[in-house]
């Protein structure tokens, strides 16, 4: 199987082909959202399933690269439509250097939380069409602006946030591009993978998010464009057995994820803030659930009389995804100092981060089931009303009745989604083994497993009510 994929990765159409086909499927959910919009909470409650772009981008195309990235790695990255675009302004753009708040990771969690706080909440665009195609076209938007000014495949690497979300999901997958033999890098001399005179080509390219392929040694940031590979094969000043030199490799499940490569400051960031939103992703599934989840916010919005539903969809996000991440996260360092255990705040964000990483993948991929499986009802409504506004109409009027789940379907869900979950914490445990056994921690150190009990509780327990005790 690998070595069929690699042999695809050797030619010329791929995965560039692939790329091109996606940015037509890109401009034609734009087209499909821009055909329906309103403004009724009822009937939009129906559209945002009944229309092609919406139903598909938030149903099945993000939960899809999700589920590819824990498992395969950042195969969306190898396809996206939005890296072509950005190479190719970068192409006749300014390329300036990179400044260092870009280096820094920072824009990337600065922009997720703009699409979290305004875009999520604010504006709801996952559950309007049109707001759908404004914020594809956002990215689209922000991705030429960026290409434009500065060098190389910037934004890819520092600004697109889905890339880093992909990336850290990448750390449970069982696939990596690596070299095959490293020594043949050591002896290289046109090293044309990262040689500046193919960094703006738009196939058989040098690397332009600042990797050596030679030194890859995680998932983190390779956008699988396989330039490298190309190059490493035509741009030889001496044929050389063994080039191309890299490869999609066989690393291991999770193998990432044991480096126990701590966090960066701005990465921790992003991580905290991904972790409150996948609790509200599964929180707000059940009633009972997201009565407690939006307890608090709803207090704080009552207590200030707003009524702006914009401000109150930015204030929910606040205490939703940064207040109460923050609040799960400082429990087990401040249940470890009690215990005396002398590790400084930064320390332990930035390695005992990584624990919460395995239990939001399974969130994640938990909304992932509950998504895909939900919406099927819908799908055979599509070919006939590609807007959707039509169906929607007959929805909410009762002319259409949809399909319930069979019992079995939903048992099965249910086995599913327990299971993802307990695989979560199972390996936030590990994960927390490793780290006490590497710094020497005892008896102090087990506060920390209070990790995988309390934030993975928080989804074993709500998955337990909602699935088996009202099955």
């Amino acid at each position: 199987m690998l070595k069929t994929m690699n042999r695809y990765f050797e030619k010329s159409y791929f995965p560039v082909a692939l790329k091109y086909f996606s940015l037509a499927a890109y401009v034609v959910l734009i087209i499909a959202g821009l055909s329906a919009t309103s403004t009724d909470p009822v009937f939009l409650k129906e559209l945002r399933n009944t229309n092609l772009g919406n139903l598909i981008v938030w149903s099945y195309w993000w939960p899809a690269i999700i589920v590819a990235a824990i498992f395969f790695g950042r195969f969306w990255c190898m396809v996206c439509p939005v890296e072509i675009i950005t190479s190719f302004f970068a192409k006749i753009g300014l390329k300036r250097k990179r400044p260092k708040w870009l280096l820094s990771g920072w824009a990337i969690t600065v922009f997720y939380v703009l699409i979290l706080f305004i875009g999520i909440q604010g504006f709801a665009i996952h559950r309007n069409p049109t707001f759908m195609a404004v914020y594809l076209l956002a990215i689209v938007g922000v991705s030429i602006l960026i290409g434009s000014i500065y060098e190389k495949n910037t934004f890819c690497r520092y600004v697109c946030p889905v890339g880093y979300l992909l990336g850290i999901y990448s750390k449970l997958s069982f696939l990596g591009w690596r070299v095959k033999n490293k020594s043949i890098c050591d002896t290289c001399k046109d090293k044309s993978c990262i040689h500046r005179k193919y960094h703006y080509n738009l196939n058989y390219k040098s690397c332009g998010v600042d990797l050596y392929p030679a030194k890859i040694e995680d998932n983190a940031h390779c956008i699988l464009c396989a330039g490298c590979l190309k190059t490493c094969s035509k741009y030889q000043s001496e044929p050389t057995a063994g080039r191309p030199n890299p490869q999609i490799t066989n690393i291991g499940f999770a193998n990432d994820l044991f480096k126990l490569k701590p966090l960066k400051i701005a990465e921790m960031a992003f991580v905290m803030i991904v972790s409150g939103f996948v609790i509200s992703e599964i929180w707000s599934e059940w009633d009972i659930t997201n009565q407690y989840l939006t307890f608090l916010p709803n207090r704080v919005i009552r207590s200030l009389a707003i009524s702006n539903n914009f401000v109150v969809g930015i204030i929910k996000g606040s205490i939703i995804f940064a207040v109460f991440p923050v609040f799960i996260w400082l429990i087990p360092f401040l249940v470890a100092r009690v215990a005396g255990l002398s590790i400084k705040l930064k320390d332990y964000l930035l390695n005992y981060g990584i624990a919460f990483i395995p239990i939001i993948a399974a969130a994640h991929l938990s909304k992932a089931i509950l998504k895909t499986t939900s919406r099927v009802p819908y799908l055979r409504h599509l070919s006939d009303d590609l807007s959707g506004m039509n169906t929607a109409q007959k929805i909410v009027e009762g002319e259409i009745v949809l399909t319930k789940m069979p019992f079995m379907v939903n048992l099965l869900i249910s086995v599913l989604l327990t299971l993802v979950i307990a695989g979560g914490i199972w390996l936030s445990i590990k994960v927390i083994k490793e780290l006490n056994k590497n710094r020497e921690i005892a008896v102090s150190g087990k506060s920390f497993y209070l990790i995988p009990a309390l934030y993975g509780g928080i989804f074993l327990l709500m998955i337990t009510g909602w699935r088996w005790l009202i099955l």
